[in-house]
């Protein structure tokens, strides 16, 4: 009996596990769409607006690209877990880019975690759990008046979804790749100036830069998410049959075990009523 009392607790407990799973696979699924449309809507933006920096740039603007300083790496995680390897895949093409001369910027608690015995770490930003325009807006800030100013580079590492696979990179965002100067550049005329117009959408860039990323990498913490919890879904459904056959057959052995009684009490009470038949 306290076999069946145990597989019966256990089995209720795997119950409620797949509720919460499941609940949160359908919670995940929304967010993730929402995160989605936030990065199809500032796509457009984010392309045209990097476009136009790189047309800048490729003019002989008198703008400095520094060459002395440290690379801040900005590295964004997760802040709730349970979303499998997805914040493992950011710190691990982080590291690849980490060395003597970098400063590392976690965003994210489970960032702030993994990189808090690292020699280089700057936490100014570490317990940010959501990242909206007004903090792209105060991160792109801070750096903005870094950059140039002991900062010679401007990195983060985050996640994108490609046909549903969660894949982890590291992208550039400050100094600008030039593009390929093939004429159409010097025919721009950028007024009043294309150092002036540089240094007026350079907060512009940086803030939406940081802001789109964070989107899309929010949007691949929901797609990881989801994919950990349907599978922690599909484990719960597979327990709960095993444990349910489990039950079962203990529960007809018990009730097998108790008809085996009966008769064998039944028999050995006829047998003593027979045979005290004989003695009368």
């Amino acid at each position: 009996m306290s076999n069946l009392s145990d597989i019966k607790r256990r089995l209720s407990t795997v119950k409620q596990t797949r509720q919460i799973t499941r609940a949160m696979q359908t919670v995940s699924v929304a967010k993730m769409r929402k995160a989605e449309e936030i990065n199809e809507r500032s796509a457009a933006y984010l392309t045209l607006i990097t476009d136009i920096m790189r047309n800048v740039n490729a003019q002989d603007c008198g703008f400095v690209v520094p060459t002395v300083g440290v690379d801040v790496l900005l590295v964004l995680s997760s802040d709730k877990g349970l979303c499998g390897g997805f914040d493992n895949g950011n710190f691990s093409v982080a590291e690849k880019y980490i060395d003597g001369n970098t400063l590392i910027m976690p965003i994210g608690q489970t960032a702030v975690n993994y990189f808090k015995n690292a020699k280089n770490i700057d936490l100014r930003f570490g317990q940010l759990t959501t990242v909206g325009s007004s903090e792209a807006n105060e991160i792109s800030d801070y750096l903005i008046n870094r950059y140039g100013n002991g900062v010679k580079s401007i990195s983060i590492a985050y996640s994108v979804v490609d046909k549903s696979i969660v894949c982890p990179k590291v992208e550039r965002l400050l100094p600008i790749e030039n593009i390929e100067n093939n004429g159409t550049a010097a025919e721009t005329l950028f007024e009043p100036s294309p150092r002036q117009v540089l240094e007026a959408l350079l907060p512009l860039y940086l803030s939406g830069k940081i802001y789109g990323v964070t989107s899309a990498n929010f949007a691949a913490e929901q797609s990881a998410r989801h994919q950990a919890m349907s599978a922690a879904t599909e484990s719960a459904d597979a327990l709960i049959l095993q444990l349910s056959g489990e039950y079962n057959r203990e529960r007809q052995a018990a009730v097998t075990g108790q008809i085996v009684e009966i008769v064998g009490a039944t028999e050995a009470l006829s047998s003593k009523g027979g045979s005290g038949e004989k003695r009368v």
